[in-house]
Parts: C-alpha cells; sequence; structure tokens
C-alpha cells in the first residue's frame, strides 16, 4: 500500500480492506499512538521537574525565611 492509497482509505461498509491494507493501517494507527505516547511522557516529566523544583523551592523558604 503506498502512501497515497494509506492517506486516501477510508472504512466503508460495503468493502473490506485487505490483509495487506489492515496491516498497513494497523501499523500506522501503533506508530502514531507510540509517538504520541512520547511526547506525552515528556511533557509529564517535565510538568513533574517543574513541580518537585518549585516545592523544593517552597520548603527550603519556608525553612530559612
Amino acid at each position: 500500500m503506498t502512501q497515497a492509497e494509506y492517506n486516501s482509505y477510508r472504512f466503508d461498509s460495503q468493502n473490506d480492506p485487505s490483509d495487506e491494507q489492515l496491516g498497513q493501517l494497523m501499523e500506522n494507527a501503533a506508530k502514531k499512538v507510540r509517538e504520541t505516547n512520547r511526547e506525552s511522557d515528556v511533557k509529564f516529566y517535565q510538568e513533574l521537574r517543574r513541580a518537585s523544583d518549585e516545592a523544593k523551592s517552597r520548603t527550603s523558604k519556608s525553612k530559612n525565611p
């Protein structure tokens, strides 16, 4: 399945995809999910680090007024 075929493919009730088409569609979907998960993990850990640094800062300020 070429990229153009992949981009233009639409599921419908009249035509089932071939095994090759379905495999390609599933692989591309899985790839997108992996990329999204990786991006989400990066954002999560950045926010966790920021929140941790902020909490450390508040704690050190309260101990050393």
